[in-house]
């Protein structure tokens, strides 16, 4: 005995196959230009990579004339060359940060390529975009321009996939929140890695500026700590403690002489 299906009932499966592969489908026809953005990010991110390392070597020649500057007791021109070092320790920051942040998008694409679900990894790129976009506008304008093209074509995406949207996908406050968790994580990765590629300009107080003074107006190997407390009445604590933090801002070596 046979059973005729009817026509509602053959068709329904298909249908619902059709539905959940439905953006499967414009993946593979926007493919090109997904790859496409994938390139350009990447091209971007090398390029503020080599500007981050510029402005890392920058700040340490500006750190070097700094110090000569305060051991030549030219305070003026130190000052100078501390406020360009603050400068470029900004600006290296926002480079850093829009290069972790444009990376997390070419990640994001790759993955969208792969695994072909567009609704539940895509909602945040354009908040991560548009702050990159702010960031990086007066540092590299032409960057910033190609992330804007890159932004209407998100749209493209997000409007394309919103004919199916797809159960459990993410809500617009639910992508906004991933995409401030992911700006936040960034900026904690920038704090650390700023904080020790660039050097700390010297600021010195009053007992290391006259100790300084002293250390090179001498122009000697080697220190004798009570003579030096003596002539700057100062107690040989507090040379002791100045010629330290001297060290540890680069403007002197010190060595610990052994006793004979």
């Amino acid at each position: 005995m046979f059973k005729i299906v009817g026509k509602k009932e053959a068709e329904a499966p298909q249908q619902e196959y059709d539905e959940r592969f439905a953006w499967d489908g414009f993946s593979e026809e926007l493919r090109p230009r997904v790859e496409k953005a994938i390139s350009t990010l990447s091209g971007h991110i090398e390029r503020l990579g080599n500007k981050y390392k510029e402005m890392v070597e920058r700040s340490r020649q500006y750190f070097e004339r700094c110090v000569e500057a305060l051991q030549a007791k030219d305070e003026e021109r130190a000052k100078i060359y501390a406020s360009e070092i603050a400068e470029i320790r900004k600006l290296a920051g926002i480079v850093l940060h829009s290069q972790l942040v444009l990376l997390q998008v070419k990640i994001r694409l790759e993955s969208i390529l792969e695994l072909g679900e567009a609704i539940t990894l895509i909602q945040p790129l354009n908040s991560l975009l548009q702050n990159v976009m702010s960031e990086i506008a007066y540092i590299a304008p032409e960057a910033a321009e190609h992330l804007h093209n890159l932004m209407l074509m998100v749209d493209e995406f997000v409007a394309e996939a919103n004919t199916y949207v797809e159960p459990g996908a993410p809500t617009v406050s639910e992508a906004s929140d991933e995409a401030r968790f992911i700006l936040e994580e960034a900026r904690k990765i920038v704090a650390e890695k700023v904080r020790q590629n660039f050097p700390e300009a010297p600021k010195l107080t009053d007992v290391e500026k006259v100790v300084l003074e002293y250390v090179v107006s001498q122009d000697a190997d080697e220190l004798d700590l009570d003579e030096c407390a003596g002539r700057l009445n100062l107690s040989p604590e507090e040379v002791s403690n100045a010629l330290k933090t001297l060290h540890e801002k680069g403007l002197i070596q010190l060595e610990v002489a052994e006793a004979s």
